[in-house]
């Protein structure tokens, strides 16, 4: 089982590289394509986008795909992408390429997930799914701080062509070594969305949304909020080393507290620690005379990390418990609420930008990571009194 999930876990480093490193590379994407900081943070919102609302009608659409397949062709997909990106010499041609690669990623993550739980046995879920998303957390601790810098020393257009080789050679691994997994039965759109009726599923949902927008305003923007106290490229890469190396010990505590604690204690406490990491980030700009900046605002974006990636995998259990045999829609559906929440994140802290200081962006997460809270607790209440989906016929009850 651990080698199948590590070639599963090097898709997600890919995806993962890609999607995070593009908060550093905006600086110099923006400067070189003449575009503004904001605009060029729109680049995460269409990504999210897409994802969003491609992620389920994708996943509708090649239900019946067997998972080998299925993978090793939205990594190609995803591996286009990122070669437009490449080649693009004006904006509107990256535009296009972050759609075909939030395509290509909507397809992959809900199918790793949903391929995961099932290689792994009932108690060891909660780590297996770690594992998947420890791709991305590697990415953190090696992929973004190293795209960073190449970005600044060559050309931001380099990283896009590693992270494109990276995706085929994962499709060629998963196709040479990942086993043959039948899809699981095919739903159609319209079931698929009436599972937004129930409020058990539609809060745990919007509580991923919320958590969303929450990490994503103040990371898209995180070389705007520590630029004024003086960082610049160096600077940037060491932080988000030292958040990947963070985030990757937030998705193995994740892991291991759900199987040890369950999710709802590691959802609870993962969301307070992330209030008072996004909170601080605000904070900064009255520290002066008392502590440095830089050292405190690194410190809370590794908390930022921990506890952010702490959070996934306690959620992502969570809702394959509450839907059984369905779980392979919901975990494409809290795919999609988490990027809607990624773009809503990145169009909110671009208005704060353009209308406001960046010193407001950690209140804003916080508010948005509050709502989260508040949101999870009244899942949790309903929880206590719903009937959860069917686990064995995979139908609402």
């Amino acid at each position: 089982m651990g080698f199948r999930l590590l070639l599963l876990t090097l898709g997600g480093f890919a995806i993962g590289m890609e999607g995070f490193m593009i908060a550093g590379l905006l600086p110099a994407l923006s400067q070189d394509l003449n575009v503004s900081i904001s605009t060029a943070g729109q680049l995460v919102t269409v990504f999210s986008i897409v994802y969003a609302v491609g992620s389920p009608i994708l996943t509708m659409w090649t239900g019946r795909v067997e998972r080998k397949r299925l993978l090793a062709g939205a990594m190609l997909l995803f591996a286009a992408g990122n070669f437009l990106c490449g080649l693009a010499n004006i904006y509107a041609v990256v535009f296009l390429g972050r759609m075909i690669t939030a395509a290509g990623a909507g397809m992959f993550s809900p199918a790793a997930a949903g391929a995961a739980s099932v290689l792994a046995p009932p108690d060891k879920r909660g780590r297996s799914l770690s594992m998947v998303l420890g791709g991305q957390t590697i990415a953190l601790i090696l992929g973004v701080p190293l795209g960073t810098w190449i970005a600044y020393t060559l050309d931001w257009r380099m990283p896009f062509w590693i992270v494109g080789v990276l995706a085929v050679l994962a499709a060629i691994f998963i196709h040479l070594f990942f086993p043959t997994i039948d899809p699981s039965e095919t739903v159609s759109l319209k079931n698929r969305l009436s599972l937004l009726k129930r409020p058990l599923i539609l809060s745990a949902l919007v509580t991923s949304l919320t958590w969303g927008i929450g990490i994503f305003l103040v990371f898209t923007y995180v070389a705007d909020i520590f630029g004024q106290f003086g960082a610049a490229g160096q600077t940037i890469t060491i932080l988000l080393f030292f958040v990947g190396i963070a985030s990757f010990a937030g998705v193995s505590f994740g892991g291991y507290a759900v199987d040890r604690f369950g999710s709802t204690r590691t959802i609870v406490l993962s969301l307070f620690l992330l209030l008072g990491a996004v909170s601080t980030l605000s904070l900064l700009r009255y520290i002066h005379g008392f502590a440095d900046p830089l050292i405190v605002g690194i410190t809370a974006m590794a908390l930022w990390g921990f506890s952010g990636y702490a959070f996934n995998p306690a959620q992502q259990h969570r809702l394959i418990d509450l839907s059984g045999s369905m779980s392979g829609v919901v975990l494409s559906l809290h795919n999609s609420f988490i990027y809607l929440g990624s773009a809503l994140g990145a169009l909110f802290g671009g208005l704060g930008l353009k209308y406001g200081s960046v010193n407001n962006l950690g209140f804003f997460s916080g508010a948005a990571v509050l709502l989260a809270l508040i949101v999870f607790g009244i899942s949790y209440r309903i929880s206590k009194t719903e009937t959860v989906i069917n686990r064995t016929e995979g139908r609402i009850e």
